[in-house]
C-alpha cells in the first residue's frame, strides 16, 4: 500500500514532511536531554560515596535518606527508559512512547519538580544559595527542569486523566511516610534520621506532611495541565492533515 503522504511521483507532502521532520528533531532532542539527566544524575550520585563526611551525611550510603536523591534516581531512571523507546522511534521501529513509559515520566516530573519548588521556596532561604550550587544545581535546578521540559514540550504524546495525575502523589506518600516514622516515631537518639528538612519543628509534622501532600497534589495538577495544554497545542498546529 504506498504512503499516503506521498504525492504521485514518490514525492513527499511538505506538509506532512515537515512535521516529520519537527517529530523527528523534538525526539533528538528529548533524547540528548534525557540522556544528560540520567548520565548526570549517576555520576553526582556515585561521587556522594567518595565525599568527606559531613554534618548531614556521615557516608555515601546515606544520600538515600533525601528525597532529592531519590527523586533524582527515580527521574534518572525514567529518561533511561524512555530514551530509550526514543531511539527506537528514531529507527523507525515504533511511533510513539508507550503508556507506561510516558506515566513514569510523569511520575518522576512531579517528583523533581517537588523538589525544585520545595528548594526554591523553603530550604534555599533557610540553608542559603549554597543549594544550588556546585553538584546542588544540577539535582535542584536544572534536572528538574530539563525532565519537565522534555516531558512537556518535547514528549507529549498522551493527554492524562485524572485518575493518572494521582500517580505523581506516590513517590511524595512513601517517601512522607518513610520521613515521619525515621524521624518522628522512632526519632535521631534511637537511631533514626534527623530531621533535615525541618518539617518537625515544635512538633508540627501533622501540618508539615499533610501541607506538603497538598502541595505535591498542585504539581501533579499543573504539571499534567502544562502537558495537556502543550499536546492540544502541538495537535492544533499540525491542522487537519495529522
Amino acid at each position: 500500500m504506498q504512503d499516503p503522504s506521498l504525492l504521485p511521483g514518490g514525492k513527499c507532502d511538505i506538509i506532512v514532511c515537515g512535521d516529520r521532520m519537527k517529530n523527528k528533531l523534538r525526539t533528538i532532542i528529548a533524547l540528548v536531554m534525557n540522556l544528560l539527566v540520567a548520565v548526570v544524575t549517576a555520576d553526582i550520585v556515585v561521587s556522594y560515596f567518595f565525599e568527606q563526611p559531613s554534618l548531614l551525611m556521615k557516608h555515601g550510603y546515606e544520600t538515600f535518606r533525601f528525597f532529592t536523591t531519590d527523586s533524582n534516581i527515580l527521574a534518572a531512571i525514567a529518561c533511561l527508559i524512555t530514551a530509550f523507546f526514543e531511539i527506537q522511534m528514531l529507527l523507525g521501529k515504533r511511533e510513539s512512547l508507550p503508556r507506561a513509559a510516558v506515566l513514569l515520566k510523569y511520575v518522576a516530573a512531579v517528583s523533581v519538580m517537588l523538589t525544585f519548588l520545595t528548594v526554591m521556596l523553603f530550604l534555599a532561604p533557610l540553608y542559603g544559595v549554597g543549594l544550588i550550587a556546585g553538584t546542588y544545581f544540577h539535582v535542584h535546578v536544572a534536572a528538574p527542569l530539563m525532565v519537565l521540559l522534555s516531558f512537556s514540550l518535547l514528549e507529549a504524546t498522551l493527554r492524562l486523566r485524572f485518575r493518572e495525575m494521582l500517580l505523581g502523589l506516590i513517590p511524595m506518600a512513601v517517601y512522607g511516610a518513610v520521613y515521619l516514622t525515621a524521624v518522628v516515631i522512632v526519632g535521631e537518639e534511637n537511631g533514626g534520621w534527623p530531621d533535615f528538612y525541618q518539617f518537625n519543628q515544635g512538633g508540627r509534622w501533622w501540618i508539615t506532611i499533610p501541607v506538603m501532600l497538598a502541595g505535591t497534589f498542585v504539581i501533579c495538577l499543573l504539571t499534567a495541565l502544562f502537558n495537556n495544554l502543550c499536546l492540544k497545542r502541538l495537535r492544533n498546529n499540525r491542522g487537519p492533515a495529522d
